[in-house]
């Protein structure tokens, strides 16, 4: 996930310190992509405090320029870095909320803005209560990163079974399920400000666990909806009190307007960043290193107008079982309109139930002119791209 930034930060002159775990540092392809000046630190355990006795070693050698921090787990250490060393971030603030779904409830609750109805339950009993007149409902846990652990419970005896397999007094969040299409906001906030924002469309997986299996953009919006989401994305950044920084906004589009599903003060996963790319031809990597570092942010000429392209993360989703062959990579790699595929299984692998983003098996990254030619590529991809599974 971080190799893109250390890209684009090599190309704007910088040097990189790289915390993460000692097996992450190992990996061949890490090795290679480390610079001269660039240097490794092991973190030998993955909470804020691990993350933080890291970064001690890593500042006492020498001058940062700026902290980027990109994946759930170290969001909050990073965040209170750079405001130690007066670095441009998200603020400690709004990175502590966004990693607890809890907080941001009550957060976006004080200030009256579009969300579930939603209680904090502390045992099954309580969220039974909540939920029984409003089946179905969404569990969640508190600190989940992702949809890992997320699910809609249909009943009672779903309610009752998911909360049995969380951990011994763990609370969670039971909340009303909304219906509607779900889409995601990715932008880049500037001081308080964005300067880029970019929606995308999600296709999901039936409940109980809707896992994503394609994003698109653009989403294909009306001015209308486009400007209830932009609206609804300002409300949101204010009651946080984001700062610097890219930001992933969930939400859900109803007949009343959009409603807040979540929100990450980091830069989205799923390829999103090269979907957008590949659409809009707006650089999200380089721009959250700048951002980071109080460097000017080079945003394309109309990056706040209509993309010039469509593009689309498509996710194979093969039948549950050991994986018998692989077949065709290398000429999806050649079709025209592809940008990048990555299949995660080989044969011998086994392919899991679709219960969260952590089971999809690959991706590959396409874009076309129009929605048209964008449905043909994906056509010629599944024709092409063979995961072999016996059961």
């Amino acid at each position: 996930m971080g190799r893109p930034y250390l890209g684009r930060a090599h190309a704007r002159g910088l040097d990189v310190s790289v915390l993460d775990t000692s097996a992450a540092l190992g990996w061949e392809e890490t090795k290679a992509a480390l610079g001269l000046g660039d240097q490794g630190y092991p973190v030998t355990a993955t909470d804020d405090e691990g993350w933080l006795a890291a970064a001690t070693t890593a500042l006492a050698d020498g001058p940062v320029a700026g902290v980027l921090g990109f994946s759930e787990p170290h969001i909050v250490a990073a965040a209170m870095l750079a405001e130690e060393l007066g670095l441009p971030g998200p603020g400690v603030r709004a990175a502590v909320i966004s990693r607890n779904k809890l907080m941001q409830r009550e957060v976006f609750g004080r200030v009256g803005l579009n969300q579930p109805e939603y209680l904090h339950a502390r045992d099954a009993r309580a969220a039974e209560s909540f939920a029984a007149s409003r089946y179905p409902v969404v569990l969640k846990p508190l600190f989940s990163m992702g949809s890992p652990g997320v699910r809609i419970a249909a009943d009672h005896y779903e309610l009752r079974a998911w909360a049995n397999e969380q951990p011994a007094n763990a609370s969670f969040l039971v909340e009303e399920y909304l219906d509607g299409p779900e889409f995601s906001v990715e932008a880049l906030i500037v001081d308080g400000v964005p300067v880029f924002e970019s929606v995308t469309a999600k296709t999901t997986t039936v409940a109980p666990y809707r896992v994503e299996l394609a994003h698109h953009v653009p989403a294909g919006l009306d001015a209308a909806d486009r400007q209830a989401i932009s609206t609804l994305l300002r409300q949101v950044i204010g009651a946080l009190g984001m700062r610097t920084g890219v930001v992933h906004f969930e939400l859900i589009l109803r007949s009343d307007g959009p409603h807040i599903v979540e929100i990450a003060t980091r830069t989205p996963g799923d390829y999103l960043m090269d979907v957008i790319q590949a659409a809009t031809d707006v650089d999200l990597y380089d721009a959250a290193v700048a951002a980071a570092c109080g460097l000017p942010v080079n945003l394309p000429p109309g990056a706040a107008g209509t993309p010039p392209r469509m593009a689309s993360v498509w996710f194979p989703t093969p039948p549950v079982g050991t994986v018998s062959a692989v077949e065709g990579v290398e000429r999806v790699e050649k079709l025209p309109g592809v940008v990048k595929i990555e299949i995660d299984v080989a044969p011998g692998d086994e392919v899991h139930e679709l219960r969260s983003s952590m089971d999809r098996v690959g991706m590959v990254v396409y874009q076309a002119p129009d929605r048209r030619e964008l449905d043909a590529v994906l056509a010629r991809v599944r024709d092409e791209l063979r995961i072999a599974v016996t059961a």
